[in-house]
């Protein structure tokens, strides 16, 4: 038997509830402003730090084994991108991911080219075993920490883990295992963008900082920077304003906004 997915437009109330709690985490984020300790690779370590700045959140990007646990332990959230795994920084991840589990922060996976390389995907895994709140990647690398090409592993991977999923793409599902939204908003320009899905893991963890709903906080970190990059390449020629934009959209962004704009699906899995 195999696996199909068929998605349904949410009542429009809902739609309206989650602009709405969007548009409060992200006030409450530039009250908190909330601290985000992020390893991430050499290509995102700006975009990364500016869309966090964007909403308000305050990011630091040190990967000194000899500090990193104290970093984390004043932070608020931790967000882990594999992208560049060079010896400083698989030095620093599993001392962070301790201390965030030490001190019950949220933590969010990034397996960057899980499915490039094996040992890489192996090395993902075992960070599964101290397990994130959310994991986010692209779909060819939630297969290969599943060990199978099929169409339902974010879901898999989130029954397996007990972490959210959040598999992103041309359209962004979410899920915790037993449901799962998709967002339709964006725009194919984001994917021209360096580190735009590595910025967005960061992301993740900022409204993780002041929302410890990791399902809710998943789908409204991701709601925004749709709607931002929707919104910006609009006002775009090409990727380069699009870097731009996106960043002054999130800046100014609003319930308003979100509410006329936000457009999620049920997503649900039947068989065929």
């Amino acid at each position: 038997m195999s696996t199909v997915f068929k998605v349904f437009d949410v009542e429009s109330q809902s739609n309206l509830d989650y602009a709405r709690s969007c548009a409060t985490m992200l006030s409450t984020i530039g009250q908190q402003k909330p601290r985000v300790q992020c390893i991430t690779n050499t290509a995102a370590m700006d975009f990364t730090s500016d869309i966090v700045l964007a909403v308000g959140a305050r990011p630091s990007l040190t990967m000194g084994i000899d500090e990193i646990r104290e970093f984390v332990a004043s932070s608020d959230a931790l967000s882990i991108n594999i992208g560049t795994l060079d010896a400083a920084r698989k030095a620093a991840i599993i001392p962070a991911i301790e201390t965030a589990n030490d001190y019950q922060r949220p933590w969010v996976l990034d397996p960057v080219s899980a499915h490039a390389s094996e040992k890489r995907c192996e090395y993902a895994r075992e960070l599964l075993e101290l397990k994130p709140t959310v994991i986010r990647g692209n779909i060819a690398e939630i297969k290969a920490l599943v060990g199978r090409d099929t169409p339902d592993a974010a879901w898999i991977l989130a029954q397996e883990t007990g972490a959210v999923v959040a598999q992103t793409g041309e359209a962004d599902i979410i899920t915790d295992g037993t449901k799962a939204l998709m967002i339709a908003n964006g725009d194919e320009m984001q994917t021209r963008v360096s580190a735009m899905g590595c910025a967005a893991t960061a992301f993740v963890a900022t409204f993780l900082a002041v929302n410890r709903r990791a399902f809710d906080a998943t789908v409204q970190a991701l709601l925004a920077l749709s709607v931002s990059g929707e919104v910006a390449a609009a006002k775009s020629e090409g990727p380069g304003s699009l870097h731009m934009h996106i960043l002054d959209t999130l800046y100014s962004l609003d319930k308003t906004l979100l509410e006329q704009r936000a457009h999620l699906l049920k997503c649900e899995e039947v068989a065929a």
